[in-house]
């Protein structure tokens, strides 16, 4: 893993280094360390939003069959997340102008597949199917992106690439174990998440194209994506005649909190994504489920199990996998 702006191997050289100084070697270990800690401080930010959705939808009294009021919450969670980001980007910046019509069309488009649809698909899976099922269905995104990743980016698809990618989603399983994992499948729970997965696939393939191709910055990309499928949620929530009916000062903090998650998760994954070759950094994802389950036992006192800490090994291992060079 590396940072590519930084760094740059042409035949046994890093910007007309020797790589196998000191110096430069400690660069290296330094950017790649840089790396893997934006990535775990993403995937926590995403564990964690588990347990607050789950404390925001019974502060604002939204029922497990209430998708329209679900998409609502989601919408306002994404749409300030956006304008907050978008402000950020602005104060870092002093632009935000979006250059052409074809720029606004595959910003549209990320904001619509990773965000908007994405999510829609989520809540309505979310909806008819059990949570530990959930848990384990919506890890397929992580690789399906390295699969993507393959086909879109010409990355080579190792016999190490699938062996991380087998002990990240066993330690997945292992996580959300439950009974009623093998029960009855139907399209309108399974089937809306398994598309919810591609859509976060598609999506990953999506801003490495805009960062790397199109030259937009990964943050300002970020915040459009989350601003447009913010407002695509609040729309479809509106319509099918989604409402909050009931807002309390905790729900307002929740709010808040998972508008913060959104920033912090989105703006250095996306980041990560546009430097970094896409399998490596998609892996991390396995970590997700993991740690909502963890956060789930601190700030929602569900029971915590041993097997956890065997879940953590497994996907632990799966990273270092995914992540090994033979050289």
């Amino acid at each position: 893993m590396y940072f590519n702006k930084y760094a740059d191997k042409t035949d046994g050289a890093i910007r007309g280094f020797d790589v196998k100084s000191t110096k430069v070697k400690i660069i290296c270990l330094f950017f790649v360390a840089v790396c893997i800690l934006f990535a775990i401080i993403a995937m926590f930010s995403w564990g964690c939003a588990f347990p607050f959705i789950k404390l925001g939808m019974k502060e604002y009294a939204i029922s497990n069959d209430d998708t329209a009021g679900k998409m609502l919450f989601a919408g306002i969670r994404f749409f300030l997340a956006g304008i907050i980001t978008l402000i950020i980007t602005y104060k870092r910046e002093k632009n935000i102008e979006i250059k052409s019509l074809k720029d606004f069309s595959w910003l549209f488009l990320f904001g619509f597949v990773n965000t908007g649809f994405h999510y829609f698909c989520f809540y309505m899976g979310l909806s008819n199917c059990s949570g530990s099922k959930a848990s384990i269905i919506d890890s397929l995104g992580t690789f399906w992106l390295i699969f993507l990743a393959v086909l879109f980016f010409k990355e080579r698809l190792t016999s190490n690439k699938i062996l991380g990618c087998l002990f990240g989603f066993a330690g997945i399983i292992i996580a959300n174990f439950s009974t009623d994992i093998i029960s009855k499948v139907s399209f309108q729970g399974e089937g809306f998440l398994v598309i919810s997965t591609l859509c976060a696939a598609f999506g990953g393939v999506i801003v490495r194209i805009i960062t790397t191709v199109r030259n937009i910055n990964a943050v300002k990309a970020t915040g459009y994506g989350l601003t447009i499928g913010g407002v695509l949620l609040l729309a479809g929530g509106l319509f099918l005649g989604g409402t909050l009916t009931k807002v309390t000062l905790k729900g307002i903090v929740v709010m808040f909190c998972l508008v913060a998650i959104s920033v912090v998760g989105f703006v250095l994954y996306n980041q990560l994504l546009s430097c970094n070759p896409v399998g490596q950094i998609a892996i991390f994802n396995a970590l997700i489920p993991v740690f909502g389950t963890l956060t789930s036992c601190i700030l929602t006192g569900e029971r915590f199990y041993f097997r956890y800490i065997i879940s953590i090994i497994l996907v632990a291992l799966g990273i270092w996998f995914v992540n090994r060079e033979k050289n």
